[in-house]
């Protein structure tokens, strides 16, 4: 018998097992001994510009974009670096506002802010950005292909502007990070209806893919008429460790966060698998349907078309917006056709496009203490509170099935090696 442990909020799930079966975790780069010794020194040599506390010099005031709760970055930690920095330039703390990079996500609630900003928190102006509010948004231009670009009022104003984030494997941008803590971060929801609808989103999962990506491209290009003077980024592995910072321009240094990133997460396959077993790696990645779609965005770069996928996925926080729209649809062909017809909407019909799009190529089986199973079965899924019951329903329906376990696919980018170009 094989076991393999999946993360499951902030517990453990365990799948025992009788066939054989394959296990991808990512490449286990150490995590550094000294957090802030590492950001400290990120800073210290930024990639493609001159360094903070330069170019703060003379500055008025200076805005700071952090990332939400459903992207765990070290924000505390990294506050304490970058208001080091300012303080050589002497920037005060009176002179920064920090904006929490919600997108369309919902308001980081005081125990969050808390808990992602620590200290700073009660020394800082925390705000959180409000996409549909008009009164706080700021019209930049638009892209060379037509994108409107509006952003946070207190970052479109600030004299200086800070990026910080996460970089991870992202199923539309390709890794997220750097231009995304703009957009969709701190953007207005015109710019994300535009970002988020087609043509300019991929219509399947790009996991690790930049070149040739308009949705990256245009992110890019909105964050430049945005203004982004400065990112600090950190890279972790799959036990949440932080393995590296970079520090710089908003390509440079991202581009050099994205190459440390693939030497963990990218694996080459030589088959796609009849059943992966996959979970977005532990609490806050499966907080809810939403943000656990992402490992489902994983399995379908590796599954068979027709296989199964279990997503084990704990989803303490339920489903997410986008669950009323696949309640109320017919079929999953409505939820796609509507979201090619109408683009991205405040309730998250890009979501329902991409869980739709796994479904209909694919028999996906949820396993959640969250949702309960008839609900899960009203957005056409399979709910089980079990994983062994739900392996033994997906297994069932193969004699010698071909299985592959992703405990960890938030830090995964696994490819078929048919789809690689040759080198």
């Amino acid at each position: 018998m094989k076991t393999v442990e999946f993360p499951f909020g902030k517990e453990k799930l365990y799948l025992n097992l009788q066939q054989e079966a394959e296990v991808f975790i990512p490449a286990a780069i150490p995590g550094v001994p000294d957090e802030l010794a590492a950001i400290r020194q990120a800073l210290a040599q930024p990639i493609g510009c001159e360094r903070l506390s330069t170019m703060a010099q003379g500055k008025a005031s200076v805005a700071i974009v952090i990332n939400d709760i459903t992207r765990p970055a070290p924000t505390e930690i990294m506050l304490t670096a970058l208001m080091e920095e300012l303080a050589v330039a002497g920037i005060g703390e009176q002179q920064v506002t920090v904006i929490v990079a919600l997108g369309n996500h919902e308001v980081a609630t005081e125990e969050e802010l808390k808990k992602m900003t620590g200290i700073w928190r009660e020394k800082l102006h925390i705000i959180n950005h409000d996409c549909y509010d008009k009164n706080t948004l700021t019209y930049m231009g638009k892209t060379k292909r037509g994108m409107p670009v509006y952003v946070n009022r207190y970052y479109a104003e600030a004299s200086l502007k800070i990026l910080t984030g996460l970089i991870t494997p992202h199923q539309s941008a390709g890794f997220s990070g750097g231009r995304k803590s703009v957009v969709p971060g701190i953007s207005g929801i015109e710019t994300l209806q535009t970002h988020h609808s087609f043509p300019i989103r991929p219509e399947e999962a790009v996991m690790g893919i930049i070149e040739n990506n308009v949705f990256h491209e245009e992110a890019v290009a909105a964050a430049r008429l945005a203004g982004a003077d400065f990112i600090l980024n950190v890279i972790k592995n799959y036990r949440n460790e932080v393995v590296a910072a970079v520090a710089g321009d908003l390509e440079e240094a991202h581009m050099h966060g994205v190459s440390i990133c693939e030497k963990s997460w990218v694996r080459k396959f030589d088959k796609a698998y009849d059943v992966v077993f996959v979970s977005p790696g532990s609490y806050p990645k499966d907080i809810d349907l939403h943000q656990s779609q992402k490992a489902l965005a994983v399995a379908e770069q590796i599954t068979k078309p027709g296989g199964t996928i279990v997503l084990v996925a704990e989803c303490s926080h339920g489903i997410g917006k986008f669950g009323a729209i696949m309640k109320r649809a017919a079929s999953v062909d409505v939820i796609i056709k509507d979201f090619r017809e109408q683009g991205f909407s405040a309730d998250h019909s890009s979501k329902a496009y991409m869980v739709a799009r796994a479904i209909k190529k694919h028999r996906v089986i949820l396993v959640t203490t969250g949702i309960a199973p008839a609900e899960v079965a009203e957005m056409f899924m399979e709910g089980y509170t079990s994983l062994d019951e739900a392996a033994q329903a997906a297994l069932s329906a193969y004699e010698q099935p071909a299985i592959l376990c992703i405990p960890y696919a938030g830090e995964c980018i696994p490819v078929l090696a048919s789809t690689m170009p040759a080198e």
